[in-house]
């Protein structure tokens, strides 16, 4: 009898945890679905709106619809279903995108009909003890012919994983074609990697995205080739405590035609020491006039316009209160067929002291600009100097290099002041 007891204890106990380990895998995965939507709302240029909501110890099934945060071209409804285990959750679904209306009958007539589009699927691990997640989306190949071209695209895969405040999103578009009566442009891979690091309500976050495609070659109807070879771009969105930063990178490893080489080079540019607590609110204040508007900020006449920006205005010179720097590290352009070879680096300064002091009325007044304009200080070298770009600027023969400089507001080139740009 008394084993009897403890083998239906054991049964009760191991059962109960089994249960148990499920509705907490269930509370957990909900928990985190509901704060990871409310910060995409937050920070991201999407409205997001959760449509339906079931949850269970063992499934769970939902959906949810995104749009754009600015203007109603699209939407789409994601509609999933969740399998709760006591370690993980595995949730999957596809993702029903729409357009608009009028933005279809514009397609057609400038592409005519439009194909009947593979539906992407998504599948997703969620990791209950570590709170992690693993996450993968394909949309397969498809291809599209009108009377005079064909598209054939080969497909997109990306993944996502990390934590909350911490993902990584990676992608792939597979190589396509587009050939037309005119010729044949052909892309080869490209490549995508965005980091995204974000505190809770959005009011810090630090995203870093790279793009690279790997070719990108058209080919004419009567056999002139164009051909670029990897081409980059790289952008770093800081908003912290004190500042927002951005920066962004272009870069080209050759341009060709035929079997000529044209050109090469990239440049990196970076914007710093814009006031964080102003660009937050600035932020707030045109996500807020979008939800208004349900997105449509072409419903706002000319005087509405005007009263947004008169409300603006004090964010926008506090924006410029912390003297933000504008710097060009890093210029290299080389052409072979425009026979220049140069590079260079710079900055431009704003002195933002009490800024915040000016009103729209005193800027607006005549010759008001030039508060603004004594303001700025700044400069930029090139070297050497393309003779074509010492021809057009009036300087003399034989210059090996650029030097424009602003001191407060006036212009120098090669440390002669400039009464009247050339251009």
């Amino acid at each position: 009898m008394r084993k009897g007891v403890l083998a239906l204890g054991a049964v009760v106990i191991i059962g109960g945890g089994y249960l148990a380990g499920h509705a907490v895998s269930s509370a957990i995965f909900e928990r985190e679905l509901a704060t990871s939507l409310e910060n995409m709302a937050q920070q991201g240029n999407l409205r997001v709106e959760r449509l339906s909501s079931e949850s269970g110890w063992f499934h769970s099934s939902g959906e949810v619809r995104l749009a754009p945060l600015v203007g109603n071209d699209w939407q789409a409804r994601v509609p999933y279903q969740a399998a709760h285990g006591i370690l993980t959750t595995r949730v999957e679904g596809d993702a029903d995108l729409s357009l608009d209306g009028a933005l279809i009958e514009e397609l057609r007539g400038a592409l005519g009909e439009l194909p009947e589009l593979p539906t992407p699927r998504w599948v997703a691990d969620f990791h209950t003890l570590s709170q992690t997640l693993d996450a993968s989306l394909e949309l397969a190949g498809f291809t599209w012919e009108a009377s005079d071209w064909r598209l054939d695209f080969q497909g997109v895969s990306a993944t996502l994983r990390g934590e909350r405040g911490d993902l990584i999103l990676e992608g792939e578009v597979a190589p396509w074609w587009l050939t037309a009566d005119e010729g044949r442009l052909a892309a080869g891979p490209t490549t995508l990697e965005s980091h995204y690091r974000y505190g809770e309500g959005g009011r810090r976050f630090h995203q870093q995205d790279s793009m690279r495609l790997e070719s990108l070659r058209f080919v004419e109807a009567r056999g002139q080739t164009l051909h670029l070879q990897g081409l980059g771009y790289t952008s770093d969105v800081d908003l912290g405590e004190e500042f927002l930063e951005l920066a962004m990178g272009l870069s080209l490893e050759e341009a060709r035609l035929d079997d000529a080489p044209v050109a090469s080079g990239g440049f990196d540019l970076t914007l710093e020491r814009l006031d964080a607590d102003a660009a937050w609110r600035l932020y707030e204040s045109l996500r807020d006039e979008l939800e208004r508007l349900d997105g449509d900020l072409e419903q706002l006449t000319p005087a509405e316009w005007e009263a947004l920006f008169e409300a603006w205005f004090p964010d926008l010179l506090a924006l410029l209160a912390e003297s933000p720097r504008l710097v060009l590290s890093e210029l290299d352009l080389d052409s072979r067929m425009l026979g220049l070879s140069t590079q260079g680096e710079g900055e431009l300064t704003f002195d933002g002291a009490g800024i915040t002091e000016l009103s729209l009325e005193q800027l607006a007044r005549p010759g008001g600009g030039a508060e603004l304009q004594r303001r700025l200080d700044g400069r930029l070298r090139l070297a050497p100097l393309p003779p074509s770009l010492a021809l057009m600027l009036g300087l003399p023969g034989g210059s090996d290099e650029l030097r424009f400089e602003l001191r407060e507001g006036r212009p120098y080139l090669n440390d002669q002041p400039v009464k009247e740009l050339p251009w």
